[in-house]
């Protein structure tokens, strides 16, 4: 049966509730006309950046898919309430927003909200205290429209805030201080803060957009915001549109080309207006210098945007507007500095007052495009595009006064060291701007400024900058290699040779990576002129990625011109190897080498002038087996070459073989860590080395070469000829089946001194057989390593035995081997005799505890030699460290290095750590990392190292601990009271110690 409701007809229906019904439907449809007058008035009155009304509309009905997605699904909560849209400069972020309020206003998308309100940055800046019912009534189509009521549901709203990066707000109100009744006046800060951070009506959804300077800002206010970056015109689509604009002309494929290959110019016309800014630039240059022009007008950014600046001031009619003086100039840079300082793009009233600039002054600016006044809002004034400001700015450094002349404080945008520590990564709001700023030094760039300003422009800057580089590179904090590699940028910009040569002869050591055709281009250029390196690591990839993604025929044309030019600029690259002559280290790690390259490489290594003394090649891939060793035959200064992790082929070890039998190598020092080596490959090896008569250092680390081919190594180091002084040979395979042969080269070697045998197999009968190596007279051993190598507390006792008799050798490492408290027994006592040579001794991880600390802390106080000693991974616990540290600090004890890290130690042990921190005289080196010490410990700890009397000199400790922020604050006070204190997150080991890692 049908209620009584369900029955009643439409003309039943009470008359005050049809009447209420009409009028929300009607404030419905009214708001939306409005909307669509409003906006279709926008459109109308401003092209996107001058482009037609054809290509405005192309570009938004591209975006449109972007648009409807962004809140698709909302009732199932696919995706968040906020959306953040963000995009350079220019990209099209409003244009696309207006037309979603056009399409709202129609019925196409977002019907999912009842409403949508439009908030802009720059009004919303301009607006005085208000409730926000009244900020978001503006569009309303009367003054008694149910805003209040609309507002009660707020879950049918979207708010779009555009230009968020207008905003000029802190946002820095405590969430509780912000407000939740819209009918409330406040500072619009407050209520733009309360809508972000979702203070005011939580249910509602947020589309706001930004410039990627102000994204990390933006996103801190925000809950889950989903991120939808507008990528602008990809690369092919640039190449496209430049192409239809200079289609007419017969240089255009040349002009396409020269944008496409330098990265930082072809980056920017990812925006139209750009593209067209750079194209009718062009055509102005070639109509003055012909086909020519293109090249050079090209070469730099802040080529082509001085010669579009100096465009815009030589079309100024004499009869009409003046140019513009050096004052008024200078105060329109300095506005346009501080902005890009700040990220604030627009000039408001206030600004120009604090500039002391009028509207009249800004009339030549605005007359020639370098600013435009908005249309819809009153007395806001912007630069045409962000790269004009950046332009401008860049300008003012060049017009400033002088900071030692001015009898008062420089504001601290002016100053250049800031400018030049940012990078690219921290504060890319600053990047372009620098960049135009050495771009500026170039003489052809300030004398075509000089005859546009009719003015003479200092270049006191030059001094300066260079100052203040020097100053970076003595900065212990700076300059982080992304600075660097910034500088370089910068410093391409100039194409000022000499100044280049000049700023890098501050930094001697670099480091560079090339993935890409105008990296290669920039650093090239840079480095050739570069004549004080040390030492460079460079990562070379022959494939460089660049042109190969772009579509025929325009890619092809290009390729033909960059492939020609490539070989030319790696030349320039690596002519390092012989233009410096204080070089001395290049490593190439991670590089991917060609036939091409090798060549290259080879022949600059040859060259009379090239002094190179360490060459790496870790990790490189040597394409097409290009494998090319020639130079060692060439190179008589070159004593290191380093191939570990490189995939060593047959070709390359056939190569590699005969240069080390060549009477002029030079080599000492030969590192071939996993480098895929097997016996057959080390037999071929083995021939070589036999007559060699330079190398002293051979590292043979993580090769299958198993007991045969080190039975072979093992006829070479028996060779009276052999040089060999230090020889790796862990983690090869190796049993108790090569022992024997290789005890008996021991005691025939004349030179051997260093062997690591690590990580090998030997176990008990071995090592038995090493140790009567040792014992014999001959042998020449002073540091042996036999970490892992899976022997016992009997294997221990026959090394015990042997250094009762031995008498050269100072290292051993015993390392991760089970001895066990029993098995040291008979070390300790040995130890303790006046015969005993060892000074330093590894014990990691051989299952001691505290039970063997009595043996060890007898060994403290009565080895006359031993000064290291490393317990690190045993279980010593609180009472063993108890007993070492009574030992330590007698006066007798000479330890002055001592690892104790993962010991189990606790806050327990604190008052032994304090006193021995106190009262030990030799102590200087110390390892605690892995170990709860607690915070009340590492505290009093603090304060012992702040004391005087303290000898610590390092500290290990654990990264956690060091950076938290209580024991931060008391770290900062020990550095400052004791500053040749190191505390670091990691161990440093000493070359004696661990040898065969060192280079």
């Amino acid at each position: 049966m049908k209620s009584d409701d369900a029955e009643m007809t439409e003309d039943q229906i009470p008359e005050e509730e049809t009447l209420s019904e009409d009028k929300a439907f009607d404030n419905e449809t009214d708001y939306r006309t409005v909307i669509k007058e409003k906006f279709y008035i926008k459109w109308d009155k401003s092209s996107y950046l001058g482009q037609s009304a054809t290509l405005n509309h192309g570009i938004t009905h591209k975006d449109q898919k972007l648009l409807a997605s962004m809140f698709e699904d909302v009732k199932i909560c696919t995706f968040p309430q906020t959306v953040i849209l963000w995009g350079a400069a220019g990209i099209g972020k409003t244009t696309l927003l207006r037309k979603a309020m056009l399409e709202w206003a129609d019925g196409n998308i977002y019907q999912q909200f009842t409403y949508v309100f439009y908030l802009n940055g720059k009004e919303v800046n301009q607006s005085k205290d208000k409730s926000f019912v009244q900020l978001i009534s503006n569009n309303w189509p009367n003054s008694e429209g149910p805003i209040e009521k609309i507002l009660s549901d707020p879950r049918n709203l979207l708010f779009i805030i555009d230009s968020f990066d207008e905003l000029d707000f802190s946002f820095e109100e405590p969430e509780f201080a912000l407000c939740t009744d819209w009918t409330q006046k406040h500072p619009v800060s407050f209520l733009i803060s309360s809508l972000l951070r979702k203070v005011m009506l939580p249910e509602s959804f947020l589309l706001v957009t930004t410039r990627p300077t102000a994204w990390k800002k933006l996103v801190s206010l925000l809950h889950n915001p989903r991120c939808i970056k507008m990528p602008g015109l990809s690369k092919n689509a640039r190449m496209g549109y430049l192409h239809h604009l200079l289609k007419d002309k017969t240089w255009a494929i040349d002009a396409i080309c020269s944008i496409r290959k330098h990265e930082r110019l072809f980056s920017i016309c990812h925006v139209y207006h750009m593209c067209q800014v750079i194209c009718t630039c062009l055509k102005e240059q070639v109509e003055k210098g012909g086909n020519v022009a293109v090249a050079a007008t090209c070469q730099t950014t802040t080529a082509l945007f001085t010669c579009y600046i100096c465009s815009l001031f030589s079309q100024v009619d004499s009869s009409c507007v003046s140019l513009p003086n050096e004052t008024l100039l200078r105060s329109l840079c300095q506005a346009a500095a501080e902005g890009i300082w700040t990220m604030k793009h627009i000039l408001y009233k206030k600004n120009l007052r604090q500039h002391e600039l009028t509207r009249d002054d800004l009339s030549v600016f605005l007359n020639v495009n370098v600013l435009q006044e908005d249309i819809e809002y009153k007395n806001c004034y912007a630069f045409t595009h962000l790269h004009v400001q950046e332009f401008f700015a860049a300008l003012f450094y060049l017009l400033r006064q002088n900071p030692e002349k001015r009898d008062y404080p420089i504001k601290s945008f002016e100053n250049l060291y800031p400018l030049l520590e940012s990078n690219s990564s921290h504060d890319p709001h600053l990047e372009q701007m620098k960049c135009f700023l050495f771009g500026l030094l170039n003489k052809d760039r300030v004398q075509q400024l000089e005859e546009t300003f009719n003015f003479t422009i200092s270049m006191d800057i030059k001094g300066e900058l260079l100052t203040c580089l020097e100053a970076l590179e003595k900065d212990d904090s700076s300059p982080s290699q992304l600075t660097f590699l910034d500088l370089l940028h910068c410093l391409y910009e100039t194409q000022d040779r000499e100044f280049i040569s000049q700023a890098l002869s501050y930094f001697p050591r670099i480091t560079v990576k090339v993935m890409e055709q105008t990296q290669l281009l920039i650093y090239s250029f840079c480095l050739k002129h570069c004549y004080s390196l040390q030492t460079i690591k460079l990562t070379a990839v022959a494939e460089l990625r660049n042109l190969l993604d772009l579509n025929p025929p325009i890619a092809e044309t290009c390729l033909m011109d960059v492939v020609a030019q490539i070989m030319h600029y790696w030349q320039d690259l690596f002519s390092v190897l012989h233009k410096n002559e204080s070089l001395r280290e290049m490593d190439l790690y991670e590089s991917r080498l060609d036939e091409s390259l090798m060549k290259i490489l080879n022949e600059e290594l040859s060259h009379p002038k090239c002094k190179l003394q360490k060459l790496l090649l870790g990790s490189v891939c040597f394409l097409n087996s290009c494998q090319d060793f020639s130079f060692l035959a060439n190179c008589h200064t070159l004593t290191h070459l380093d191939l570990k992790d490189s995939n060593l082929e047959d070709s390359g070890l056939r190569n590699l073989c005969e240069a080390l039998k060549c009477q002029q190598c030079n080599l000492r020092v030969l590192r071939l860590e996993s480098c895929a080596l097997n016996v057959i490959r080390c037999l071929k090896l083995s021939e070589a080395l036999y007559r060699n008569r330079s190398l002293v250092f051979l590292n043979l680390s993580t090769n299958n070469l198993t007991d045969n081919g080190g039975q072979s190594l093992c006829k070479i180091i028996e060779n009276p000829n052999c040089r060999l002084e230090r020889l790796s040979l862990a983690s090869c395979g190796l049993t108790k089946a090569v022992c024997d042969v290789l005890s008996l080269a021991l005691t025939k070697s004349k030179r051997l001194t260093h062997l690591c045998l690590a990580d090998n197999f030997l176990e008990d009968e071995g090592i038995k057989l090493l140790s009567d190596a040792l014992k014999h007279p001959q042998c020449t051993l002073q540091s042996l390593v036999l970490r892992c190598c899976h022997f016992t507390q009997v294997g221990g006792e026959f090394l015990s035995s042997a250094l009762l008799s031995n008498r050269s050798l100072i290292h051993l490492d015993l390392g991760s081997n089970s001895l066990h408290d029993s098995g040291i027994k008979l070390l300790c006592h040995v130890l303790q005799q006046s015969t005993c040579t060892l000074q330093e001794l590894e014990l990691m991880g051989c299952v001691l505890t505290s039970e063997g600390c009595r043996d060890l802390a007898s060994v403290l106080v009565n080895s006359p030699n031993l000064w290291s000693l490393d317990f690190g991974n045993n279980n010593l616990r609180d009472a063993g460290l108890q007993i070492l540290c009574e030992a330590l600090k007698n006066p007798n004890c000479h330890i002055q290095r001592l690892g104790l890290e993962n010991c189990g130690l606790t806050s327990v042990c604190c008052q032994d750590l304090l006193s021995l921190f106190y009262k030990s005289q030799s102590l200087v080196q110390m390892n605690l990392m892995k170990n709860p010490l607690g915070y009340d410990t590492l505290r009093k700890l603090c304060q012992v190292l702040r004391s005087p009397t303290c000898k610590i000199k390092f500290l290990a400790l654990d990264k956690k601990e060091i950076y938290r922020k209580k024991i931060k604050r008391f770290l900062n006070d020990v550095r400052t009271s004791n500053p040749q204190l190191v505390i670091m997150p990691h161990y440093c080991n000493t070359e004696s110690g661990y040898w065969w890692q060192y280079f």
